[in-house]
C-alpha cells in the first residue's frame, strides 16, 4: 500500500499492555505523517474501510492469475505425490485465495481474517459462491490461532498476501515465523515461495527537493534565507516514500548504478526469517553524480518448483518491457519506493566503486552509503529527523517550499508591494516566505503558527538567519487592536497542515473574515482571489481503485462491491478525494472549466453554481480532475497566478502534465462512460458555503 493521505489502514496489532486494545495506523491530518492510534476492541472500522483501496488489488489480473496458477500447480503436484492438501490462507480479505485453493482441489481450506468488516464480507462471499461449507473461516489474527481449536491439523500449503510496497511493512516476517512455528508442517509449500528485494542508486535533484530545504533567494539572486545548520546536518526520515516510479520522467533522474539484489526472504524455509539484517554491497558507478537516493522494489517467485515471477520493478528494468509501447501491469497496492541517503556521496567518475549499506528491521528498510569498505561491519541505526523539517511537514510540502517558479511569483508580488514601512501579517502553516518578507526590509512581520512542531521549525529558521523583526502568535484572536490597526498587508501562500483537498486551504478566508472589521481599509490582501477548475478525464489506471470488481477469476465479488459502496456513502466528501495526479496518467476529454471564483476580501456569501462541459475528444470518461488557481494580486498576468493543477496548457485528447508537489482533487466514476467529441457533455453543480468552508460538487454525464 502506498503512503496516501487518506488510506488509513496498513497495520493493526494488539496492544500488549491491554489485550482488548488495538493499534491502527492512521495519517495525522495536522502533520501528514503516519501515526499509531489505540482503539478498543469494539472499534467501528466502517469509516476506515471507506478510505481503503482494497479493490485495486482485485483488479490486478497478473497478481490474481499467478496466484491461481501457482495454487493449481502446487495442489496438483502434492496430489501426484500422494499427499493430501490442507491449506491455510492468512489474511483472506474477500476470500478469493481460499476459493481458488478449494476450486483447485485442496482437501481442506482454513482462512483467517482479523479485520471485522472484511471477515464478515468474506463469510457472505464464500456462501454466495458455494464455498460456505468448504472453507473454514476464522475471524482472528493468525497469531491467535491454535491447532485443535481453530484448525484440525497443521496446514501443508500456505497461501498469503501479506506484502506491501516495502514488502515487510505489514508484519510479514513475524506472521510467517509464527505460522511456521505453530500452524504449518515441516514440508509446507508456501505461495508465494520467496521474495527478492532490489536497490538502484540514483541522482535526482527533483526528488531531493522532497527531502531537504534549499536556499531561498530574491529575484536578483541575493540570498534571503539559508537552511538552518540543523537541516544541513539532519539525516532526514528513513520512512519509505512510495511512488509510481515509472511516471517519474527520465529527465528527472540519472541512474548511477545497475540494480542490485539486496535481500532475499524465503517464506518456505522452516528456519526463522531474521527480523534484522545488514548488507554492505560494493557498487560500481555507471557515471559521475551524487548518491541522492535509492530506488527500491521487489519481486516474488510464486511457487518453488516453478520460475513464475511477479515483479514490481519500474519499466526500465522490468522483464516484460521490451519497447516503449509495451504496457506493464498496473498496481497501486504494490509500487516502488524512494529512500533518501542521509549524506550523499559525490561520485567523480564512471567506474568508481562505493559501498551501499542496506538494512532492515521487522517492518522497514533504510540505506546509507560510504566511500570505502569497513574492516568491521558497524551497525547503522535507522535514522530519524533531528531538525524538525521532516516530521513537521509531508514530503509534498517540503518539495513545494523548494519550488522555484512558485516562489518567484510570490517574491515578484512582494518586491513590488512592500516597503520599509510595511507591517505584514502572514496566515498559514510553515510560511517560509513570511520569514523572507522579514529579510526584505519591512518594519514588522507577524506569523500565525498554531502547530507546535511547525512553530519550532520556523523558529529555528528565524534564529539561524538572524531575523529580529518577526513575532509568532498561535492565535490571531490574541492580537492587540493596535497591531491590527497598524497592518498594511495580509499575506498567505496559503497552506494549512490539515488541508487535504485543494480548496481546504480556503481556510485562509475564514481567518481573514474574522479580522476584516478590525483592519484599516487600505490593507492589501494576498492572495486576492482563487478559482476552482475542473476537467473531465480518461485515466489509464487510477479509476480502478473505485471501479466495482464484479467478477474476479470467475468468482462473484458483488457483495464486496456493495459493502464498499455503502461504506463510502457516509464520507463527508464521498465524491472527491485527493491524489497526486502526476503519478496517474490521464488524458483531457475537454477544455478545463472554471466552476467557482471567490474574492477573499468579500467571502461571506453562499452560492450555488452549475454548468456544462462539452466533450471535445473521444474517449472513456472515468473521472473529473479539480484544482485551485490562486491569484496573488487580482491581475491578469501569468505572474499573478499560482496553480495547483497542470503545469502546461491542457489540450483535449492529450495527456495532462500535473504539478508534482501538490495533490489535486479527483472524482472517480464507478463505471467508465464511452463519450464522443461534441456529442456528450458533463453537467456539474457546486454548492459553496464559506463559514466553515464547505464545497459540495455533484457531477453526471449527459448522453444525447
Amino acid at each position: 500500500m502506498r503512503f496516501k493521505l487518506l488510506q488509513n489502514i496498513y497495520r493493526t496489532f494488539r496492544n500488549p499492555r491491554n489485550p482488548m486494545a488495538i493499534f491502527t495506523q492512521v495519517v495525522n491530518p495536522l502533520t501528514g505523517q503516519n501515526e499509531w492510534a489505540v482503539q478498543s476492541d469494539d472499534y467501528d472500522y466502517q469509516m476506515e474501510l471507506t478510505c481503503t483501496g482494497f479493490g485495486d488489488m482485485l483488479h490486478d489480473r497478473e497478481r490474481n492469475q499467478k496466484y491461481f496458477s501457482a495454487l493449481r500447480k502446487a495442489i496438483a503436484r502434492m496430489h501426484a505425490d500422494g499427499r493430501e492438501v490442507h491449506v491455510l490462507d492468512i489474511g483472506t480479505g474477500t476470500g478469493i485465495l481460499s476459493m481458488m485453493a478449494s476450486s483447485a482441489g485442496a482437501d481442506s481450506v482454513t482462512a483467517c481474517e482479523a479485520f471485522t468488516p472484511m471477515a464478515n464480507c468474506a463469510e457472505r462471499i464464500l456462501a454466495a459462491n458455494g464455498f460456505g461449507d468448504k472453507v473454514r473461516l476464522v475471524k482472528k489474527r493468525s497469531t491467535e490461532m491454535r491447532i485443535g481449536e481453530d484448525m484440525p491439523q497443521r496446514a501443508n500449503l500456505l497461501v498469503a498476501e501479506l506484502l506491501d510496497t516495502e514488502l515487510i511493512g505489514e508484519g510479514a516476517i513475524s506472521i510467517y515465523n509464527h505460522a511456521h512455528d505453530e500452524l504449518l508442517t515441516d514440508d509446507v509449500v508456501c505461495i508465494p515461495a520467496r521474495a527478492t528485494c532490489y536497490a538502484q542508486v540514483v541522482q535526482s535533484p527533483l526528488a531531493a527537493q522532497w527531502n531537504t530545504l534549499k536556499i531561498l533567494a530574491d529575484l536578483d539572486g541575493n540570498i534571503l534565507l539559508k537552511p538552518p545548520e540543523q537541516v544541513l546536518q539532519c539525516k532526514g526520515e528513513a520512512a519509505v516514500h512510495d511512488v509510481q516510479l515509472s511516471q517519474l520522467g527520465l529527465e528527472h533522474f540519472r541512474l548511477l548504478t545497475n540494480p542490485k539484489e539486496i535481500f532475499v526472504f524465503d517464506f518456505s524455509q522452516k528456519l526463522k526469517r531474521p527480523t534484522e539484517r545488514q548488507q554492505l554491497l560494493e557498487m560500481d558507478a555507471l557515471q559521475a553524480g551524487s548518491t541522492d537516493l535509492v530506488f527500491y522494489w521487489w519481486d516474488i517467485q510464486m511457487y518453488a518448483d516453478d520460475m513464475m515471477t511477479l515483479s514490481c520493478a519500474p519499466y526500465w528494468v522490468h522483464f516484460d518491457w521490451k519497447k516503449p509501447k509495451d504496457v506493464l501491469p498496473w498496481r497501486d497496492h504494490w509500487m516502488q519506493a524512494i529512500y533518501y541517503i542521509p549524506k550523499p556521496l559525490h561520485i567523480s567518475s564512471a567506474g568508481r566503486k562505493f559501498m551501499l549499506n542496506c538494512n532492515h528491521d521487522e517492518y522497514s528498510l533504510w540505506f546509507d552509503v560510504q566511500s570505502t569498505p569497513s574492516e568491521v561491519l558497524k551497525p547503522v541505526p535507522r535514522h530519524a529527523c533531528t531538525c524538525g523539517l521532516h516530521f513537521s511537514y509531508p514530503r509534498s510540502r517540503i518539495g513545494q517550499l523548494n519550488q522555484s517558479i512558485r516562489n518567484k511569483k510570490y517574491l515578484n508580488y512582494l518586491e513590488q508591494n512592500l516597503s520599509k514601512d510595511s507591517h505584514v501579517l502572514c496566515l498559514g502553516d510553515g510560511c517560509i516566505l513570511g520569514l523572507a518578507i522579514a529579510k526584505m526590509g519591512v518594519s514588522s512581520v507577524i506569523l500565525c503558527e498554531k502547530h507546535t512542531f511547525s512553530k519550532r521549525f520556523m523558529d529555528s529558521v528565524q534564529k539561524s538567519n538572524t531575523i529580529e523583526n518577526v513575532e509568532f502568535v498561535d492565535n490571531i484572536e490574541k492580537l492587540d487592536q493596535s497591531k491590527l490597526s497598524n497592518l498594511t498587508h495580509i499575506f498567505a501562500e496559503p497552506y494549512f497542515l490539515n488541508a487535504i483537498l485543494p480548496w481546504d486551504n480556503f481556510r485562509f478566508s475564514e481567518l481573514l473574515q474574522s479580522l476584516l472589521d478590525k483592519l484599516p481599509p487600505t490593507v492589501k490582501i494576498a492572495p486576492h482571489s482563487a478559482k476552482i477548475f475542473a476537467v473531465p478525464v480518461e485515466f489509464t489506471d487510477l479509476h480502478k481503485i473505485r471501479t466495482p470488481v464484479k467478477q474476479c477469476e470467475g468468482f462473484d465479488l458483488g457483495i464486496f462491491d456493495q459493502m464498499v459502496k455503502q461504506a463510502r456513502s457516509v464520507l463527508p466528501d464521498k465524491g472527491v478525494e485527493a491524489q497526486p495526479l502526476w503519478e496517474y496518467p490521464c488524458k483531457a476529454l475537454a477544455t478545463p472549466q472554471e466552476i467557482l471564483h471567490v474574492t477573499f476580501s468579500d467571502f461571506n456569501a453562499e452560492c450555488s453554481t452549475s454548468g456544462t462541459m462539452k466533450i471535445e475528444s473521444d474517449g472513456s470518461l472515468n473521472g473529473i480532475a479539480f484544482w485551485v488557481e490562486w491569484n496573488i494580486d487580482g491581475g491578469t498576468s501569468p505572474k499573478s497566478v499560482v496553480s495547483t493543477g497542470p503545469v502546461e496548457s491542457i489540450v483535449p485528447g492529450k495527456f495532462i502534465k500535473w504539478d508534482m508537489f501538490v495533490r489535486q482533487g479527483v472524482q472517480l466514476f464507478e463505471e467508465s462512460h464511452t463519450v464522443l467529441n461534441a456529442k456528450n457533455s458533463v453537467q456539474w453543480i457546486l454548492q459553496y458555503k464559506p463559514k466553515p468552508t464547505k464545497i459540495e460538487i455533484d457531477v453526471h454525464v449527459k448522453f444525447p
